[in-house]
């Protein structure tokens, strides 16, 4: 028994040691992966020394002599503080993730490898001016420098049992194509849904759900345009089997429809709206920003900013927002100029449907038939054999699939083309004024923005920063036949032909992901989606509620979380659905009509009756739409409501007030019914183990700001990721907020004040959960609170020495 004792004893304490000794040595691998703060390091590529301050919550200062030493740096710094960050970025666009994740990845991989993007980055690396390659190559010698000076990989490496792999030129170029992926439709999802639409249902239907214009349209050169009539025919016109189809599944749609149905809102893009300096406190104009993505942790970007000598021995001080993974100042401001950014929807793919022989081994061109290239990919996946598969293409782009006649697609893309990426936007950090600015932008290659720049002079200016592809005709709007040669692109636009607009009469600018323009302007940059307007109509008013403007001013606009987009939903619940009739058959929504007739209908966090008008018109929109996007969706996998699920509300708010009975697919026998049965389940899931009364937003809208890897890491997976808060804001209101959505920072800034700046950001710098400023800011951003824009006292001081 002893002997037995003394061997239990025995190989629990060799469990210890080993359990002890494995603990320790993960402990020593993770902290010896956290960046180098403090003492000198020598760097390969460096012309002179180069020093990097930070302050308390890491915020960089690099300072240098000449610009590609600054590229060194921060090519160092990033990849200290974000490489795992920057590496996913790149495998994104190439379509490479399978071999860090494994199988589940694959099939992202497969269908990203169609566009062919590390070979499109290679042949953009090999046709840019010297200069710019010469600044790409110091910024990538010092991304590799500074991940082989960490001591361990990045911890995310050890947890997938994985190392980093080198960073080349091109990865770069993959990281801004990664950003065209999350603001662009990468197989034109939207076009198809047009698509199915107009050539199933009909040209009169299609002009009614896509409408040209809305009460909220809020462009800055006042041009409306109207919304469409609603079809007077019956409509949609079914098929028997669709309407077997329709009889089938009316009954389990509403329990079909995904827990996340109230978070299906987001919209990627941003805010951005100027004054000039004529009403500014300033008397420089005064720019705000706020961008709006996915939210992780890290975030997206990274504050910096850069002390360099031009060119011509000028000192340069630039402060803003930069991108790991790219060397440049994504949006701040310079002294002279402040800029930033909104995604612009114009129109910038098209579908093509392709004309093929009998057996589709060739397609229709200008020229004839001829035969479709392939290329063969090799996709390494992590534990398995690598898969290989070939990607077919045309003469204009990859086939992405067939229509429901079974006709191959082929897709026409800026991306796929080496006008898509360059290194012009670096020279936004030396440009002096709003017409320097225009220039610049205009031969910039990124994902298409609106640009919207303010001077020291005072001028403010919008204009589009990315390629326009210049097109035959007015076409696009779905997908179209190009073997006769009428529809084609030919070329891109050139630069003094851009749409623009410089200090407009009332000195104000603003843009939202709306329509921005009209007439001729809005010809040369096509339809892609644009934002319902909202957002846009409510920063408008707020910039013309007053005469002078403070940057806290535009802050408070950046944080107005009034629900104006949901008043007239709000009346319509009281006067139409909660009616007296309605009541006494349902008596307990009587609380309902107390509660919106007293409670302010703002995103605020305690709101409820915001939650309630919020909640009603999105069950409403899913059940009046339900049997059509079953339908469309059972014809074609390529229909996808998502991407116009903004631009119905016109004819959703129509249909609701005029209640039209030749719409043949209402999934109840009267609209009535509707919006009761709509009513009635926004209370069955707002009241589920809880009173009405404490059912607010904020709990509803409660954020969940995740590393990528927590969710993979038992126990520990948490200490990753940011506190759950409940968080103002939602999707219709220049506070856009959602659960892991919404402003990746807030900034508002007067070129020559930027003392009086106000920038801060979800997260934090760092994606290490060890560093000494994991998560500062991180409340500042919640609050609203206005951080400074500029860099605080320095804390860490790191020299960079050149050989």
């Amino acid at each position: 028994m002893n002997r037995f004792k003394h061997i239990l004893i025995g190989f629990l304490l060799i469990l210890f040691l080993v359990v002890t000794s494995l603990g320790t040595w993960i402990y020593s691998q993770i902290d010896s992966a956290l960046p180098v703060l403090e003492g000198k390091r020598t760097l390969l590529g460096l012309s002179d020394t180069a020093i990097v301050e930070r302050d308390s919550q890491g915020i960089v200062t690099i300072k240098a002599k000449k610009r590609n030493d600054v590229a060194v740096a921060t090519g160092f710094i990033h990849a200290q503080e974000r490489f795992f960050q920057m590496d996913l970025l790149r495998r994104n666009s190439a379509g490479e993730l399978a071999s860090l994740f494994g199988e589940k990845a694959l099939p992202h991989d497969k269908e990203i490898r169609r566009h062919r993007f590390r070979e499109r980055a290679r042949a953009i690396v090999a046709q840019l001016p010297k200069k710019d390659l010469a600044l790409l190559k110091a910024y990538t010698r010092g991304v590799n420098q500074g991940i082989n000076n960490l001591s361990s990989p990045p911890f995310e490496y050890l947890l997938l049992q994985q190392a980093p792999v080198s960073w080349q030129e091109e990865d770069t170029i993959l990281t801004v194509l990664s950003m065209y992926m999350d603001l662009q439709y990468a197989a034109g999802d939207r076009e198809r849904t047009l698509g199915n639409i107009k050539n199933t249902l009909g040209e009169d239907v299609f002009k009614f759900l896509n409408p040209k214009g809305s009460i909220w349209d809020a462009a800055i050169d006042g041009s409306q345009y109207p919304s469409s009539k609603m079809p007077t025919r019956a409509w949609p016109s079914a098929s028997s089997e669709q309407d077997a189809l329709a009889a089938n599944t009316v009954q389990n749609l509403v329990k079909n429809i995904p827990e996340q149905k109230y978070q299906g809102e987001e919209f990627p893009g941003s805010n951005n709206w100027a004054v000039s300096g004529k009403i500014s406190k300033t008397g420089s104009a005064i720019v705000a920003n706020d961008m709006h993505l996915g939210i992780r942790v890290p975030n997206t970007w990274f504050r910096a900013t850069f002390e360099y000598q031009s060119d011509n021995n000028k000192a340069i001080k630039v402060t803003g927002l930069t991108l790991p993974g790219t060397p440049n100042i994504i949006a701040g401001s310079n002294g002279n100029i402040a800029w930033g950014f909104t995604n612009s929807y114009g129109d910038w793919s098209d579908i093509i449907i392709l004309d093929t022989n009998v057996d589709k081994s060739q397609y229709l061109t200008p020229a004839g038939y001829q035969d479709f290239t392939e290329h063969k990919h090799v996709i390494a996946v992590k534990g398995q054999d690598a898969q290989e598969i070939i990607v077919k293409e045309t003469i204009w782009g990859p086939v992405i699939g067939v229509n429901n006649s079974q006709q191959l697609l082929a897709y026409r893309w800026v991306a796929h083309d080496v006008q898509a990426v360059n290194l012009h936007q670096t020279q936004l950090e030396l440009a002096t004024s709003v017409d320097e600015a225009f220039n610049i932008a205009n031969q910039a290659g990124i994902p298409a923005q609106n640009l919207v720049v303010g001077d020291k002079a005072g001028n403010i200016g919008w204009t589009i920063m990315g390629p326009i592809p210049k097109k035959s005709s007015s076409f696009g709007e779905t997908p179209t036949h190009w073997g006769d040669g009428i529809n084609h692109w030919q070329g891109y636009l050139k630069a003094d032909l851009y749409p623009k607009i410089k200090n407009p009469q009332n000195n104000r600018l603003w843009t939202a992901n709306a329509r921005v323009v009209g007439g001729k302007m809005l010809e040369k940059l096509g339809n892609g989606g644009y934002a319902l307007g909202a957002r846009a109509q409510q920063i408008r008013e707020g910039l013309l509620a007053k005469e002078v403007f403070s940057e806290q001013n535009l802050l408070d606009i950046a944080l107005d979380d009034r629900a104006i987009f949901l008043k007239r939903w709000q009346k319509f619940l009281i006067d139409k659905v909660l009616t007296p009739d309605a009541i006494i058959s349902h008596p307990r929504w009587q609380a309902v009509k107390e509660t919106l007739n007293t409670d302010n209908l703002c995103a605020c966090t305690d709101s409820v009756a915001y939650r309630l008008v919020n909640n009603f018109r999105l069950n409403v929109r899913n059940d009046v739409f339900s049997l059509l996007n079953e339908n469309l969706t059972h014809l074609d996998n390529g229909y996808s409501f998502h991407t116009i699920r903004h631009q119905v509300e016109t004819p959703l708010w129509q249909m609701i007030n005029e209640q039209p009975s030749n719409f043949l697919w209402l999934p109840e026998d009267n609209w009535q019914k509707v919006f009761e049965r709509a009513l009635s389940t926004t209370l069955t899931d707002m009241t589920q183990d809880q009173p009405l009364a404490k059912a607010t937003w904020g709990q509803q809208n409660t954020s969940k700001i995740q590393h990528p890897l927590s969710n993979a890491i038992p126990f520990i997976g948490r200490w990753l990721d940011m506190l759950p808060i409940p968080l103002a804001g939602d999707s219709y209101m220049p506070r856009v907020q959602g659960k892991s959505f919404g402003a990746s920072q807030r900034m508002v800034v007067s070129p020559g004040h930027e003392a009086s700046g106000i920038l801060h950001m979800p997260t934090s710098q760092s994606g290490h959960p060890w560093s000494p400023y994991y998560g500062l800011g991180h409340d500042d951003w919640v609050q609203g609170k206005p951080s400074p824009f500029l860099p605080g006292e320095t804390k860490y001081t790191l020299t960079l020495l050149s050989y």
